[in-house]
């Protein structure tokens, strides 16, 4: 039920049904199931969507914020998050319809253009932030860990080579379950950094402020700023309809089992990463985490494992940018089906015809798309301006504004849960993309 990977025309039947059903036949090997996901491979992918740069960018968050109010809102986005993620899919199994032919359904073609142009604007946003971590961290870091200045690791011609000869390759794959190793090892890359960060807190005196100050104090100006960044940590509706379509026991159920681990893994790491720099540092922390330590075989580490995260991470928001591009200028977008080449019309689940790209298009498409988040990447400020603007801009009209009044118009019905969901998507949509815009300005 994604635009991002479409349905034969004939869809299978156990898909849709009881978990047990699917589960056993899943298990014999029928090969309806061929190239699809496991529950955990599942949960591995969706946890890597979920967790990006968020987790390096939270610890300035903080600081500019205060703790405690920060943490509290972390959880309430990540709860927020989930509830979404739900409606979402549950909507959308429900109809036999994507997020943006729920658009469509609710709001006509324009409700379609809207739940699109978000997919394409905070993905995009998402691949650039991605890119700027890699510019960043990779380069400085090996060339503290060998200790061998040279022009090579110059953080722009570094950020390229990795792109072009590792970052390219992965996003061309046509399949999101060849992925899961790659998920696998972002996962365990970001917990190792995690580690790190609360190693050199335990290395370090703490920052000279009073409890109050460092603790309950809220900081209202730089809180509003960084909405976007407390938003940006959980959104991952821009590719939950990938993640679901690619599993192979596909239904309401399963699905909610992979959104609750992936966000609590993603919120626990998120919140103990962000703690303990804050820790470390106080309001000195930055977005742009390993500036601020002093140099060390542990740091050099961090920034190296932090960078290898990002390049497993980028293929999953690319896949979302890709396949929206592929549907606007092909009429086609996902993955190659396993399928006989009299099936290779295909139908997305709202009953659409459209053809999966050919491998002309499909390169085409990629090559173009991944220059231009690698050019905008290498001309892109600082991590936290991205985050801020795009988990602001795009990242509450994905996550919670769209969701909301999608179900508020098909169900014809609002509720507490909807209610709140588009207030604080417009309030943060509005009020935080303003402050961020401005502190850039500043």
């Amino acid at each position: 039920m994604s635009s991002s990977v479409p349905l034969v025309e004939a869809a299978e039947p156990l898909l849709f049904s009881s978990d047990a059903a699917a589960t056993a036949e899943a298990a014999a090997g029928s090969p309806k199931y061929a190239n699809k996901s496991s529950t955990f491979h599942g949960t591995l992918n969706f946890t890597n969507c979920v967790l990006g740069a968020g987790i390096i960018g939270t610890g300035g968050a903080i600081a500019k914020s205060g703790y405690a109010v920060s943490v509290v809102t972390l959880l309430f986005c990540a709860l927020l998050t989930k509830l979404s993620l739900d409606m979402v899919i549950e909507m959308g199994d429900s109809r036999n319809a994507t997020f943006e032919e729920l658009g469509e359904l609710a709001f006509g073609s324009r409700g379609k253009a809207a739940v699109g142009g978000a997919k394409f604007l905070y993905s995009f946003g998402c691949c650039v932030a991605y890119i700027v971590v890699i510019r960043k961290n990779f380069g400085n870091g090996l060339s503290d860990a060998f200790s061998t200045p040279s022009p090579l690791f110059q953080d722009e011609v570094f950020a390229t080579l990795v792109c072009l000869l590792v970052v390219l390759p992965l996003s061309l794959q046509r399949n999101l379950d060849s992925l899961s190793k790659a998920s696998g090892c972002s996962v365990l890359c970001v917990l190792a950094i995690s580690g790190i960060v609360f190693s050199e807190f335990l290395k370090t005196d703490p920052p000279n402020a009073t409890f109050d100050e460092m603790y309950l104090e809220v900081r209202v100006g730089g809180y509003v700023s960084s909405l976007g960044t407390f938003v940006f940590a959980f959104v991952s509706q821009h590719t939950c309809n990938g993640v679901y379509d690619s599993l192979a026991v596909r239904t309401v159920d399963n699905w909610r089992t992979v959104s609750l681990w992936s966000l609590v893994v993603a919120s626990s790491v998120t919140i103990f990463t962000g703690t303990a720099a804050y820790l470390t540092f106080g309001q000195g922390t930055s977005s742009d985490l390993f500036t601020v330590y002093e140099p060390s075989a542990s740091v050099d580490a961090a920034e190296i494992l932090l960078s290898v995260t990002m390049v497993f991470t980028y293929p999953m928001p690319f896949y979302t940018c890709r396949a929206l591009l592929g549907e606007w200028l092909y009429g086609g977008g996902g993955e190659k089906q396993n399928c006989d080449p009299e099936d290779a019309l295909l139908k997305s689940p709202g009953g659409q015809t459209r053809r999966e790209l050919t491998d002309k298009q499909w390169t085409t498409t990629t090559l173009c798309l991944f220059f231009v988040t690698l050019g905008v990447a290498l001309a892109s400020p600082d991590l936290g301006s991205v985050l801020d603007i795009v988990g602001c801009a795009s990242g509450a009209s994905i996550a919670f504004i769209l969701p909301a009044t999608i179900a508020i118009k098909l169900d014809e019905k609002m509720t507490c849960k909807t209610v709140l969901m588009a207030s604080v998507g417009l309030f943060v949509g509005i009020v935080g993309t303003g402050f961020a815009v401005a502190k850039l300005f500043e």
